[in-house]
């Protein structure tokens, strides 16, 4: 997954988010040449682009910085200067060298590891909480200039300004729900960071590697367990090799484009959604999940969706009289690299039955047992992309209706 965010106007993705110029992703491929042409044509064009990598979430930083640098020149990027900025080398943050090389780039780049490095290397901590260093703060000058802020994995979900989710499981954060603190006794736990990310998107908790890890659930559960304190009820996960490209950033208009060929970008919206505080383990109804693909357009505000002009409606042309059921709803994409993860697959598969208008997958997990069940409503629409088969199709699809409970 990865993101590209910026301020300039019009080409953004995921930072603001893996995807204004924002773009955000996870797991990028070094042959996704949409994307990395998308970063260097928003940071000022082939030639132009002056990329500064901040490696900082990577054990080990330098080696991680040649492979990057090596990558974006090979794009046509002027120049990749490594910002030598990390946890072991917090003091950099405040060198006026690293300072003044930070206010030469046109667009920056975080790879991927553990967003908390990020976090713990680009701000100041203080006795009540944390301030920006002086290179967050040029960061910050650069990109309200226009610089664009990409990101892949932990690049991406660095990028929220409320909420930033640090590690965790869905199985896990269904059944024992949400910490802010690590365990090393509960290594799978959904814990996340109150204080936030980097702050280049605001309104949104940000997920990456999403589809392909199962992560839906975890999202689900954070948005529904901190809404009332943050009033954030919406997030959305990028899939890997895909990217999300935020435009318009700081206006009504704000605009995500999805690019990336195979993959998607799920939004989830809980601000409708019912707990059931009174059922023994967790149950939630009513949760809106959009899945929007290569070519898509949302806006940031209203959640309004525009699809692709390849993709035709799929009510009265469905492929299949049945939906497909899962034994295993979280589990990703690791047995078969060539189908659809797992979630996405049942998923989508709601929009292409003739006959059947909801689907369910359990967990493999027992004690419980979690059933996600998905409906495709009256307000509910799906779209298609028709390649050579169901799980090379490009399907994108709204308003669907997911309910999570104890299976019976």
């Amino acid at each position: 997954m990865y993101g590209v965010h910026s301020r300039r106007c019009s080409t953004p993705a995921v930072p603001q988010v893996r995807e204004k110029p924002r773009i955000g992703g996870g797991a990028l491929a070094e042959n996704n040449s949409e994307v990395y042409n998308a970063i260097i044509e928003m940071s000022g064009g082939r030639g132009r682009a002056r990329i500064g990598i901040i490696n900082a979430a990577s054990l080990d930083p330098v080696g991680g910085y040649q492979y990057y640098r090596d990558l974006f020149l090979r794009y046509g990027a002027l120049e990749a200067n490594r910002i030598p900025i990390d946890v072991n080398h917090t003091a950099a943050n405040a060198d006026p060298q690293v300072v003044a090389l930070i206010r030469q780039q046109t667009g920056f780049f975080f790879g991927g590891g553990d967003q908390q490095r990020i976090i713990d290397t680009l701000y100041t901590p203080t006795p009540t909480g944390r301030l920006d260093s002086p290179a967050l703060a040029a960061i910050r000058e650069r990109f309200n200039l226009g610089a664009v802020i990409a990101g892949t994995s932990a690049g991406t979900a660095c990028q929220p300004a409320k909420l930033m989710i640090n590690s965790g499981v869905s199985w896990e954060a269904l059944r024992y729900g949400v910490h802010t603190t690590f365990s090393d006794d509960h290594p799978d736990y959904l814990v996340y960071n109150p204080s936030g990310g980097l702050g280049f998107l605001d309104g949104f908790v940000i997920d990456t590697h999403f589809s392909e890890r199962g992560r839906e659930g975890r999202l689900t559960v954070l948005l529904d367990e901190t809404r009332r304190n943050y009033h954030i009820s919406r997030g959305f996960g990028v899939d890997e090799n895909t990217a999300l490209v935020v435009t318009h950033a700081e206006s009504d208009a704000i605009t995500g484009k999805v690019i990336g060929d195979r993959g998607g970008v799920v939004f989830i919206d809980v601000s409708h959604a019912h707990h059931d505080p009174h059922s023994t383990y967790y149950s939630i109804s009513n949760v809106l999940f959009h899945y929007l693909t290569n070519g898509d357009q949302i806006g940031l505000r209203n959640l309004n969706i525009t699809f692709s002009a390849k993709k035709t409606p799929m009510r009265g042309h469905e492929g299949y009289d049945h939906a497909l059921t899962s034994s295993d709803i979280f589990y990703g994409k690791h047995r078969d690299s060539s189908h659809k993860p797992e979630f996405t697959r049942a998923a989508t598969s709601v929009f292409d039955s003739r006959l059947d208008t909801s689907t369910y997958g359990d967990t493999y997990e027992r004690n419980p047992t979690f059933r996600v069940t998905m409906t495709r409503a009256a307000y509910s629409v799906g779209y298609v992309e028709r390649r050579t088969s169901f799980h090379t199709d490009l399907t994108s699809y709204e308003n669907l209706v997911v309910d999570i409970a104890e299976r019976t």
